[in-house]
């Protein structure tokens, strides 16, 4: 069985550390800009335009809200992925690896290879599968269909009820569901060939299948270690994570000019 190399799975911080970096580094040069303006204009001797002096506090809360709001939600990714030392929570999805794990392979058992579906299946099309029509593109339609869809989201919408359902919600359901489907087409090409055999030798017997395909999904489950669990979710996610710190800082610097704007309206001291 071919494993799965953690070095195959491309970093989540090729994408964030660029977009990330660059709008965490606006702020910090916006906040050091207003902070070295709201100084200067505390001199009696400065030569600075008044329109500057009078930006600089503007400058300095947009800033600092952004900055605070940029590095809060680069920190909130790097502990979703990576454990912080002396930051309790930290490393989630390496900690949780083995319950993904175990729920990737419930959701499959579930919805893929119910007995009674099974069953069902291979009495409606046992005819035509003897007569050559290919079992693996049949399961692949299968899982490239909306019925697929539905039931993967039904009962990630179940797990998000029980223990799991806080992993589940962090996880998403998008990404858990690409997951669940790279997993179920390397198994059916595995698994094909053999109901095929089975089925031309008129032996189906649908329990044995059901223990053959749970015993083949805890080999290739076991080999999904935490690096790799943390690369799959990585490769699903890192497009959008680098936004949650753009948006971070834009966020953080929109609640700055509106705690500014209080303070002036208000004349309200000490308030950034």
């Amino acid at each position: 069985m071919t494993q799965i190399s953690s070095a195959e799975m491309p970093s989540v911080e090729a994408d964030t550390v660029p977009r990330g970096m660059i709008s965490n580094l606006m702020s910090l040069t916006l906040m050091i800009l207003g902070l070295l303006t709201t100084l200067e204009g505390a001199d009696p001797d400065t030569t600075l335009p008044a329109a500057v002096l009078v930006a600089g506090p503007w400058m300095l809360a947009a800033g600092v809200f952004g900055f605070a709001g940029g590095i809060t939600n680069w920190l909130a990714v790097k502990m979703l992925f990576d454990r912080v030392p002396l930051l309790y929570g930290s490393g989630v999805i390496p900690n949780r690896f083995r319950e993904i794990r175990a729920t990737i392979k419930g959701l499959i058992m579930t919805h893929f290879f119910d007995e009674e579906y099974l069953r069902r299946f291979f009495d409606e099309h046992g005819s035509q599968l003897t007569g050559g029509v290919s079992l693996e593109q049949e399961l692949t339609a299968l899982l490239a269909s909306d019925q697929a869809d539905e039931a993967i989201e039904a009962e990630l919408e179940l797990l998000k009820q029980g223990p799991m359902g806080m992993m589940v919600k962090m996880a998403g359901n998008d990404m858990l569901k690409v997951i669940i489907k790279q997993f179920m087409g390397g198994l059916v090409t595995r698994i094909a060939p053999v109901a095929e055999a089975r089925l031309r030798d008129k032996a189906i017997d649908v329990p044995a299948l059901r223990v053959q395909v749970d015993r083949l999904l805890e080999v290739k489950l076991e080999e999904l270690t935490p690096e790799i669990v943390k690369g799959m979710m990585e490769r699903v996610m890192r497009e959008h994570l680098g936004w949650l710190i753009v948006w971070g800082n834009v966020f953080g610097a929109a609640i700055g000019l509106l705690s500014r704007t209080i303070a002036v309206h208000w004349n309200i001291g000490g308030v950034p």
